[in-house]
């Protein structure tokens, strides 16, 4: 979907949505594609899950294992079934499924202090017991990852407040000063409707974590 930044919004606007779209669950990782997921699809795309997994090491070694407060760093594929890839860390990964992002250092992997905040419920609940190069894979209902769908997060926003409001088009995504994206459900006479859901509320998603460090 076509991008468009929220910088230029008025102040109060700004923070009327960064408010409705805060979460004290931080997405697992996000980048810069423009690409839907139902694009992300495809037999090239899940050949090369597979090929991944058949290679993967689901054992560990029992030299660490993962606790709370474990500051711990992975590589992962994160998915809704055997061919959709909504992101991921790994290069190839992202290439075959049509996520690739030319900026992003691949070789870096996910960091982040388990049970800390920092991820969705389900995730730092899964990494709990798993061991130093082990790969795991999980599901994660909505109620663990971002929730349901809610009616209560689409916010209206007067178009006389917006300078290009002959710009927005349903289905555009649109972003809040901190880097938030939000998607344009409905546009009438008066009001544009933004949906503040994350675009993963209500999707059970699937992980294929990969622990390579362990501190």
């Amino acid at each position: 979907m076509k991008k468009l930044s929220l910088v230029a919004l008025l102040t109060s606007i700004t923070l009327l949505l960064v408010g409705c779209g805060k979460s004290t669950n931080q997405p697992i990782a996000t980048t810069d594609t423009g690409t839907s997921l139902s694009s992300n699809t495809g037999t090239m795309c899940a050949n090369a899950i597979q090929k991944h997994l058949k290679s993967a090491d689901f054992k560990g070694t029992w030299d660490k294992v993962i606790s709370k407060w474990h500051t711990i760093t992975v590589h992962y594929i994160g998915r809704l079934d055997e061919k959709t890839v909504f992101d991921t860390s790994i290069e190839e990964i992202a290439k075959d499924c049509g996520l690739y992002a030319s900026g992003r250092d691949y070789s870096q992997g996910l960091s982040f202090t388990v049970w800390a905040g920092q991820m969705i419920a389900g995730f730092d609940n899964a990494v709990v017991g798993m061991k130093l190069s082990q790969t795991k894979t999980i599901t994660i209902p909505p109620q663990e990852a971002y929730g349901d769908r809610s009616e209560s997060k689409l916010v209206k926003v007067p178009l006389e407040q917006i300078p290009w409001s002959d710009q927005l088009k349903k289905g555009m995504q649109v972003y809040a000063s901190n880097g938030q994206a939000f998607t344009v459900y409905a546009i009438d006479d008066k009001n544009v409707t933004i949906d503040t859901n994350p675009e993963l509320a209500g999707k059970t998603l699937i992980f294929d974590i990969t622990v390579t460090s362990i501190q």
